[in-house]
């Protein structure tokens, strides 16, 4: 932060994401705050990640919020994500932590997935920060930010974790309340919307569930029935607003 002026607005803002997430009834509406307040530290990519019980590590068994792309997302379920060292070593860490991922790379830190490094530095990941979470309902994980800027600085760290915290508490409580409710949805259904959410078409659906591009239309259209959606977009919005999608 250059002034004292630049301090007080991401106070400022920080106070009224927090304030948006306190009123947040489903995910969608911690999406929303989350998306909003971002742009203030120059970061534009956020993803929330919980500790399954039974210690899985795939990507989709641990993302419970993003706005990552969907070709991101299929790159990184791809890459081993969670075995790429400098995610380990964030992993690693019980602290709020801000890193460069370019500098990383210049000072030969990252040593077995440069690739995929490079990749994300090509679409703007550069900055990241990551913020170790813990809910009063004994859910554990992170929530990071990341976006094309220098390194995040320590008193921009310190607004953002205050977020994340309120984030990550109010997420995993709205994902109990609808873990309670009845979900109509096959698991096939569940499967197919999860796909549509992260901007698979009926073609790409169809390869990576292994059924053909008829049976995902059909799972689409069951789902929109039992639901009243309009069209699949609004049965992604209804079933990720009712927590019936899971972590995706």
């Amino acid at each position: 932060m250059d002034n004292n002026s630049d301090l007080s607005r991401i106070s400022a803002d920080s106070m009224q994401a927090v304030a948006q997430i306190r009123e947040s009834l489903s995910g969608y509406d911690i999406f929303k705050a989350l998306k909003l307040f971002m742009p203030s530290f120059g970061l534009d990519r956020f993803v929330v990640f919980v500790a399954p019980a039974d210690g899985l590590t795939d990507l989709d068994d641990r993302v419970v919020l993003t706005n990552w792309d969907s070709e991101l997302i299929q790159r990184a379920m791809e890459s081993d994500f969670y075995h790429w060292s400098f995610v380990m070593d964030l992993r690693a860490s019980v602290l709020p932590k801000s890193v460069s991922l370019r500098d990383t790379l210049a000072n030969g830190e990252d040593t077995n997935n440069r690739e995929l490094a490079e990749y994300l530095l090509a679409r703007g990941y550069d900055a990241v920060v990551h913020l170790p979470t813990r809910s009063s309902n004994g859910k554990t994980g992170a929530v990071s930010f990341s976006g094309p800027r220098d390194i995040v600085e320590d008193s921009e760290v310190t607004h953002l974790n205050y977020v994340a915290e309120h984030a990550f508490e109010r997420l995993m409580h709205i994902v109990d309340d609808m873990k309670r409710r009845e979900n109509p949805l096959s698991d096939r259904e569940v499967e197919c919307l999860k796909a549509a959410a992260r901007g698979m078409n009926v073609s790409e659906t169809s390869r990576k569930i292994g059924i053909t591009s008829h049976t995902v239309n059909y799972h689409l259209s069951n789902a929109q029935r039992k639901m009243g959606a309009r069209n699949k977009l609004h049965a992604v919005v209804n079933a990720i607003q009712q927590g019936w999608l899971g972590p995706f």
